[in-house]
């Protein structure tokens, strides 16, 4: 919703943003994707905008899930990012416009669409497989190699993050105060998915996303930290953020740039005259 009689078409708002929504709707055979029953709602005690640094920044993914890294290992998946005709072979942070940006990165951690891992069971193999066959089959090997083998994490400005990785969880955030933010998150999948497939699904998402899964609760302690660090400053104001600045040609997801095009575009709304 929006109150402003002139606002832009969605269409033209979301910019690049369309592309990057098309690959998580590819997941369903009939172009629908629908909220799965149940809400995460929590309170983080940290300015919101950590949250955006937070679900797009890939550099912080070995150290602060380092459990979760163990926990894959361990389960006997290959963590080692893959190489292969139709994928990149490194990950990447885009500007999209409009203040909206994304990691894309090639993916080694398993998605309930097309990309088996061990953990999901030697069960689940066949399946994956036939859903495999009928991505190919729909969208040809370039683009359900896309929609199967590479992870996203999507903002739309301002405030909601769209994480197309080990499942798809859309997460909303919104200030209560200059250091609190509430959270709203949800589970999103395919409408045709069987009962099986859903079960795989909502254990991945849980697993990693869920409040009580191996990163959730490590990025909220984080950014709680973070947050009572900026209360403790004196004298320093600024919050450096120059990783691969001044790089030539496309910048990787470990790099800082796509996190410097939300904080450019916030600050270009906060400066804009009325």
């Amino acid at each position: 919703m929006c109150l402003d009689a002139d606002v832009a078409p969605l269409a033209d708002y979301l910019a690049g943003g369309k592309d990057y929504i098309d690959l998580v709707i590819d997941q369903s055979p009939f172009g629908k994707m629908q909220i799965i029953s149940g809400t995460q709602e929590y309170d983080i005690r940290a300015n919101w905008k950590l949250l955006v640094e937070n679900s797009v920044d890939d550099y912080h993914l070995i150290s602060t899930h380092s459990t979760w890294l163990n926990y894959m290992r361990n389960s006997g998946v290959n963590v080692t990012p893959p190489k292969g005709e139709l994928l990149p072979t490194r990950g990447f942070g885009r500007d999209l416009g409009n203040g909206h940006l994304t990691t894309d990165n090639p993916n080694y951690r398993g998605r309930p669409v097309a990309k088996w891992i061990s953990v999901y069971g030697e069960d689940a193999k066949a399946d994956i497989d036939a859903m495999r066959n009928e991505l190919v089959a729909r969208l040809g090997s370039a683009r359900a190699a896309r929609v199967a083998d590479t992870n996203r994490n999507l903002a739309i400005f301002p405030n909601l993050v769209i994480n197309d990785g080990s499942s798809v969880t859309v997460r909303h955030f919104y200030p209560v105060a200059p250091d609190r933010m509430h959270v709203t998150a949800w589970a999103l999948g395919p409408v045709e998915e069987t009962e099986a497939q859903r079960a795989r699904r909502l254990h991945a998402f849980l697993t990693f996303y869920g409040p009580g899964g191996f990163a959730t609760p490590d990025d909220v302690e984080a950014l709680e930290l973070v947050q009572q660090g900026l209360a403790n400053w004196s004298e320093d104001r600024w919050s450096e953020m120059s990783r691969g600045m001044g790089k030539e040609g496309e910048q990787l997801n470990s790099d800082e740039h796509h996190l410097r095009i939300f904080w450019r575009r916030w600050n270009e709304m906060m400066g804009a005259r009325a």
